[in-house]
């Protein structure tokens, strides 16, 4: 029952990241007109995003919710790992309808490997971020470290 909860805790911090990053772009475009945004793409990235970051969290939900200093540390660096692979899963899911229509070709990997830097992009314009990371993380961790003990209990 724990890969619900890391499913969805870091389809939320992918999507979250992912609008960020959009929304710090967005506001470095001079006299953007929101109205000429391609806000289906968007959009269509932004439910990638969270998706990526669902399997993203289905396949890490193992690593999350061990005791101790040892258990918080391979958290933290689960959680870390994994907001920046779904955002290379997310860009990959993303990218796909175009691919489909276009076919694959290699220039086609350059959007796609791009999704890996969304994490970082987002954070480099607004560190403080990094605290909403660890509370997000650290979320994670408890909840699943909660619902071990509780299956271990019952």
């Amino acid at each position: 029952m724990i890969r619900p909860i890391a499913s969805a805790m870091m389809a939320l911090t992918g999507s979250f990241f992912f609008s960020v990053f959009v929304a710090q772009e967005i506001q470095a475009l001079p006299d953007a007109d929101l109205g000429q945004l391609p806000w289906a793409l968007i959009t269509r990235y932004v439910s990638a995003m969270a998706l990526g970051g669902a399997v993203i969290g289905a396949l890490f939900c193992g690593l999350f919710g061990r005791a101790g200093l040892g258990g918080w540390i391979l958290a933290l660096f689960t959680g870390l790992l994994a907001a920046s692979d779904s955002g290379l899963f997310g860009s990959a899911i993303g990218a796909l309808p175009d691919l489909m229509a276009t076919g694959w070709n290699a220039t086609a990997l350059i959007p796609v490997l791009s999704g890996f830097l969304v994490l970082p992009f987002a954070l480099a314009e607004q560190p403080m971020l990094a605290i909403v990371l660890f509370v997000m993380v650290s979320l994670t961790h408890v909840f699943i470290r909660n619902r071990r003990r509780a299956h271990h209990v019952a």
